[in-house]
């Protein structure tokens, strides 16, 4: 179990990171406008008082991952609207709401331990989710699309950027954990993504594990 100690040291380095991280220039490109306001809430805050994400707020609330999005830090979060969970096929809905362990997984799928705005993505690639898998992205012109969906809206919260997204992300059962390749890593350095993402997820963890007790 990560000691109390250790979960305060990373979630300051996750402050200072993301102090840092605010005034770079590789995250000071053009975002949309709804991206661009200064935020006044947290993302766990956001989705809670939007009706567009009844759904998603309720599987959170049941995997008890609504603290992840309150703490400190600055993920990204891909976050799908009711309408995007109304395609999902009824019997596998159900399966993610009697098992704990399904849901959280999906759910883990849909968040990024690093910060990345539109701008960030350009091209192909693939990003790291808390989960630990990899999830792949592309850019044509102006549409961006992640899995099987494709972000329709940027909101900037307090600890991260959600991305609304039309469709739910459903992890691979056979999918291997890679580097990220996004663009726009921290003052440019690829390398510090990792250590970024490490303690993100250290982060995640501990707080996944302090709700199960």
């Amino acid at each position: 179990m990560v000691s109390k100690k250790l979960f305060s040291a990373v979630v300051a380095a996750l402050v200072i990171l993301s102090m840092f991280g605010a005034s770079s220039v590789a995250f000071a490109q053009t975002q949309t406008t709804t991206a661009a306001a200064k935020p006044t809430q947290t993302m766990a805050q956001i989705l809670e008082n939007n009706t567009n994400f009844t759904k998603l707020v309720s599987l959170l609330k049941k995997a008890n991952l609504t603290s992840v999005l309150s703490g400190p830090g600055n993920y990204t979060v891909f976050a799908p609207d009711n309408a995007a969970f109304a395609k999902v096929n009824a019997s596998t809905l159900a399966y993610w709401q009697n098992n704990t362990t399904a849901l959280t997984n999906v759910l883990l799928y849909h968040i990024v331990p690093i910060k990345y705005l539109s701008s960030n993505f350009t091209g192909s690639g693939t990003i790291p989710t808390v989960l630990g898998l990899t999830l792949p992205y592309s850019v044509t012109g102006t549409t961006i699309t992640v899995g099987n969906a494709t972000v329709t809206a940027d909101i900037n919260a307090t600890n991260g950027v959600i991305h609304v997204i039309d469709g739910v992300l459903v992890p691979p059962s056979s999918a291997t954990t890679a580097s990220p390749t996004a663009s726009g890593g921290f003052l440019g350095l690829p390398g510090f993504e990792a250590v970024y993402s490490v303690a993100g997820l250290l982060v995640v963890a501990y707080l996944v594990m302090r709700r199960r007790q």
